[in-house]
């Protein structure tokens, strides 16, 4: 890998290593195993977290961060995701929203927003897009026609615009102190050219939330339905251009690697417990390394570390040096990784034979975690389809 990183790199990814193995893998399996998915939520690591810097870190000096730049949060975030990705995204949920600020945001906004993200260890951040009749709309190459898409209105009134409707699946819902939601600003265009994006902070009147969702995987990091009844935000929380939503989306999307860092660490994960298993259990005589069927397979796990691994730091690079980078290789990221986590999870469970399949194992959580990572901002037959406009 030709990435070099430096001493600071390192030791930021020593410290998520080490908070990640003494606070969270002791208490991961108890709250992932949690009847009601809503006390999956991990509030005492998060404040934890928040603490150590890691929420700020990408953040400004002025604003309480370090100003880590891409590489360092992909290798921070790989490095807490080769543990429990819950917890991880729940970082990374903060650095997209924050980033957004920091990049799109007024002074005002900044000042306000920023301040009270850094100086509240349980403030954590919501990305509002989906809706129960648009979810794929948001990713095709197409934009839906005039009247159809995107429907929760935010329509001017006086100094306010008053919000109606209703988002589905969004992360974190209930337990987030800033939404950043997107709007139907325009009713007589496309929804990408009527649609504008507003910071919405939880508590304003109007707001409530549906039940949390009972998820497969990423149990630490729920989901639900939040509705929007006469809720009037200040037009100065508008972020952006009116109509400018795509515009504000695009600049979210550009550097986004949540998905090749989250699979990177899940494989990561499934390499280590497979290998550990292939040197202790004896088959036939000997470890079942030395059989050659195992042996391959551990090979081609250890491949597929090694070749997502230096693709993901090739796009992070990209992102921080190519000002003119082409989008298209972030989707790559996405598509090529969940493609390789497909493969790591049947070599796996291969390898670890019957002992993979037990409740209690922790190969188990990691299927659960790596196959919902299939879903979220489009399948891969979606991207691919999104991809195809950018060839030409």
């Amino acid at each position: 890998m030709a990435t070099q990183f430096t001493d600071e790199q390192i030791a930021l990814k020593e410290l998520a290593q080490q908070f990640f193995g003494k606070e969270v893998r002791p208490v991961m399996a108890e709250l992932d195993a949690r009847h009601n998915p809503k006390d999956c939520y991990p509030y005492e690591l998060v404040r934890k977290m928040s603490e150590l810097g890691f929420k700020t870190l990408p953040l400004p000096e002025e604003y309480g961060g370090v100003g880590a730049d891409v590489v360092t949060k992909a290798l921070v975030f790989t490095t807490m995701c080769e543990t429990e990705i819950g917890t991880a995204k729940i970082m990374s949920q903060c650095w997209k929203v924050t980033n957004l600020i920091v990049e799109a945001g007024t002074e005002d906004q900044k000042k306000r927003f920023l301040t009270e993200f850094a100086n509240d260890p349980d403030y954590v951040c919501s990305v509002c897009l989906t809706e129960p009749d648009v979810g794929s709309d948001n990713v095709a190459p197409y934009s839906a026609p005039p009247g159809q898409g995107l429907a929760l209105k935010a329509i001017p009134d006086g100094d306010y615009y008053v919000l109606n409707g209703k988002k589905d699946m969004i992360s974190l819902s209930g337990f987030s102190k800033l939404l950043l939601v997107f709007t139907r600003t325009d009713p007589n265009k496309p929804h990408r050219q009527g649609m504008t994006t507003f910071l919405v902070p939880h508590d304003l009147p109007g707001i409530s939330y549906g039940p949390t969702y009972d998820k497969m995987g990423w149990r630490l990091y729920p989901n639900a339905s939040i509705f929007f009844d006469n809720v009037r935000v200040p037009k100065e929380f508008m972020l952006g251009k009116l109509n400018g939503g795509a515009e504000v989306a695009a600049k979210m999307a550009r550097g986004s690697l949540e998905n090749p860092c989250q699979i990177l660490g899940i494989i990561k994960a499934i390499y280590r417990i497979a290998l550990d298993h292939a040197k202790k259990r004896v088959q036939g005589g000997k470890p079942i390394i030395e059989h050659p069927s195992v042996g391959a397979m551990l090979s081609e796990l250890a491949m597929l570390v090694d070749v997502l691994e230096g693709y993901l730091y090739d796009i992070a690079d990209h992102v921080k040096f190519d000002q003119a980078f082409d989008r298209k290789k972030t989707r790559f990221g996405t598509i090529f990784s969940r493609d390789c986590v497909i493969r790591a999870i049947v070599l796996g469970l291969d390898i670890l034979a019957s002992a993979g399949t037990m409740r209690d194992h922790p190969m188990e959580k990691l299927v659960r975690d790596g196959l919902t990572l299939l879903h979220g901002g489009g399948t891969n037959s979606l991207l691919k389809v999104r991809i195809v406009p950018w060839l030409t």
